[in-house]
């Protein structure tokens, strides 16, 4: 179903996976068809994607009358398949220094991240102050965007580990809505703080992933893996029909680079987000929560 010795090593400054054909034409239609014939979804998200997200009640009718989309889900969510994409990353990445210092000791196949909208004092409470006793679950949602979709720059949520997208459409160039990398124009070593949303102005483009139908990221979610997603304009072509998941520990990721050693801090704010919208930078200080 998924070909993932497609999967090749692609040069950046924080570790991607690409796979080109990854999925069959015929199973991306299925998938598409799938989508379309949802009655519902759960939220509109950032100018135009429209989701299904695991853990709702949406979801779940949704898996139960879709038997490729749920084939692929039971897939991914299964510690097999977890560990089978951390030796690849491992295998491609044998020299790379970002090193989570707990690993997750269990894969919870009914544990999701909760998607709710609550402020940051709440947040921290739900996180907790232990992040040694670490479990793993997966995450996913199967979306479609309409034109004015688009993605800040950014690095994601302090509890993923690794991210994966799936496109199901084939988008040409001049109508946006790649999958954008970045990095930081300052070379440094050692950093001291890496912002979760850091300025357009601090930023390079490191490559642009135009949305081919059968194509599959997956990347490392490490506090320097900055990425975002251009205007998708939906005139004379397909809407952008995805599959995006991650998988996510129950605390936060402690890494380490080398001998600098990064938590996350977040940031305080009276505003209800949904949880993984928060603002989280990470630095080489321990947080006092």
């Amino acid at each position: 179903m998924l070909r993932i010795e497609k999967l090749k090593k692609f040069k950046s400054n924080f570790p991607i996976l690409v796979g080109n054909n990854t999925i069959s034409n015929h199973l991306c239609e299925s998938l598409i068809k799938e989508i379309s014939s949802s009655e519902t979804f759960d939220d509109l998200i950032m100018g135009g994607r429209s989701r299904i997200n695991k853990g709702s009640k949406n979801f779940k009718k949704y898996i139960n009358k879709s038997k490729i989309s749920k084939k692929l889900f039971q897939l991914f969510n299964s510690k097999k398949f977890y560990n089978k994409i951390e030796n690849i990353f491992k295998k491609n990445f044998k020299n790379q220094s970002w090193v989570n210092l707990y690993p997750p000791k269990l894969f919870n196949t009914k544990k999701f991240t909760i998607k709710k909208k609550i402020n940051s004092i709440e947040l921290k409470a739900l996180l907790g102050k232990n992040y040694k006793h670490t479990n793993v679950n997966l995450d996913i949602d199967f979306s479609v965007s309409k034109g004015g979709y688009r993605l800040r720059p950014h690095r994601d949520d302090i509890t993923r580990l690794y991210n994966f997208l799936i496109y199901l459409t084939d988008i040409p160039r001049k109508n946006g809505g790649s999958l954008t990398i970045y990095k930081k124009k300052a070379k440094k070593n050692i950093r001291k703080s890496f912002k979760r949303f850091p300025k357009m102005s601090e930023l390079e483009i490191v490559k642009s992933f135009t949305p081919k139908k059968g194509t599959v990221v997956f990347f490392q979610s490490t506090p320097n893996s900055y990425h975002g997603v251009k205007r998708f304009i939906e005139k004379n072509c397909p809407k952008r029909f995805f599959i995006y998941g991650s998988y996510a520990q129950n605390t936060p990721v402690i890494w380490k680079y080398k001998d600098a050693t990064y938590y996350p801090h977040i940031i305080y704010s009276k505003k209800r987000m949904l949880t993984s919208f928060h603002d989280a930078n990470y630095l080489t200080s321990e947080p006092k929560y």
